[in-house]
């Protein structure tokens, strides 16, 4: 076969990236929940380790929600880490064990954070524990 007959043969690149349709399905159930927050006060929790992901589809989910300005960490049995995305309402929510692994990773769609709350049994205990001074 001839250089010029090489040359001649069409090369398409097929991207080896398998899209799953699931980005577009978590971004409409996400924007459903918040309007159910919104009309009937009603909060919602996805995790995202149930997801069955294509390689990139949790970075891309992550890149387009953003970071907002809130950030909060707490420390109980491992770090949580919770951040508002730029879409007010969602939030981001990331459990460790001690060991610094993540062993859950959560879209929950609420006001705040339910963990975030002081309890009431704590809030019960911190005043006895205020009178005893």
């Amino acid at each position: 076969m001839s250089s010029q007959a090489l040359a001649d043969i069409k090369v398409q690149v097929e991207s080896n990236e398998y899209e799953s349709g699931n980005l577009d399905s978590i971004l409409s159930e996400i924007a459903f929940h918040l309007e159910q927050l919104l009309e009937q006060k009603k909060t919602h929790s996805i995790d995202l380790r149930a997801m069955p992901w294509s390689p990139g589809d949790e970075d891309k989910l992550e890149a387009y929600l953003g970071q907002g300005e809130i950030q909060i960490e707490l420390n109980a049995l491992g770090k949580s880490l919770f951040y508002e995305t730029q879409y007010s309402g969602i939030w981001i929510v990331t459990h460790y064990n001690q060991e610094d692994e993540i062993i859950g990773k959560l879209i929950e769609i609420t006001y705040m954070p339910e963990m975030v709350f002081s309890q009431k049994d704590d809030v019960k205990d911190s005043i006895e524990r205020l009178k005893q001074y």
